[in-house]
């Protein structure tokens, strides 16, 4: 029966992933949408088939949610006042790529899908898929938007990401701190865009 739960799990992952992919790649609305839903759909799946697990990693994180809460309050009212269009966009960030790409990558893959190899083997293989995940900027047009040695640079600062938050889901054992750190990131965006060689390589992670 374990099989079976990791095995639509890992489907609907795979979905997630590979409709990610292909938006990027083909500029595809549908694309997007099924990669939304199946990022989303991850959280409900594992609520049912990992209950136990869950209850046990959130039952003590009302501070860490707590902070993750007042950051996302507190930037959004900082650019509803300095930057209003940029304001709007922080609930779409902060439901993805922000919730989404932390519970997949890190709380799905390396704490339920990899319980039960090396923590530290688990934390390089989501950031690994990570950097797979992201090496469509890289190749997408041809590498237009990253050509070399910039796509490298991408491709290193989206792995070097990956294991930061990967590092935080281990010690805080759920996924709320790195999805702090990473909705930061994006939310630094305007501050950030006068740094072109910063912003490009990693505001995308």
């Amino acid at each position: 029966m374990g099989w079976i739960k990791k095995a639509l799990l890992s489907a609907d992952f795979l979905i997630f992933f590979i409709a990610g992919f292909l938006f990027i790649l083909f500029n595809s609305e549908l694309a997007n949408y099924i990669s939304i839903v199946a990022g989303l759909f991850s959280i409900p799946l594992s609520l049912v088939f990992f209950r136990s697990e869950m209850h046990q990693d959130f039952k003590a994180s009302i501070v860490q949610f707590s902070i993750l809460a007042s950051v996302f309050t507190l930037l959004t009212f900082y650019y509803y006042i300095t930057d209003p269009n940029w304001a709007k966009f922080l609930p779409i960030i902060f439901l993805t790529p922000v919730i989404i790409e932390e519970f997949n990558f890190r709380y799905l893959i390396q704490r339920l899908l990899f319980r039960n190899i090396s923590p530290y083997v688990a934390l390089f293989l989501q950031a690994l898929f990570y950097m797979v995940y992201y090496s469509k900027y890289a190749i997408a047009d041809h590498g237009a938007a990253y050509p070399f040695p910039f796509n490298l640079l991408l491709l290193t600062s989206v792995l070097g990401m990956g294991m930061v938050y990967g590092l935080l889901t281990k010690f805080s054992k759920n996924f709320l701190p790195a999805a702090t750190l990473h909705f930061v990131i994006w939310a630094l965006f305007p501050l950030l865009a006068h740094y072109p060689g910063i912003a490009t390589t990693l505001l995308p992670t």
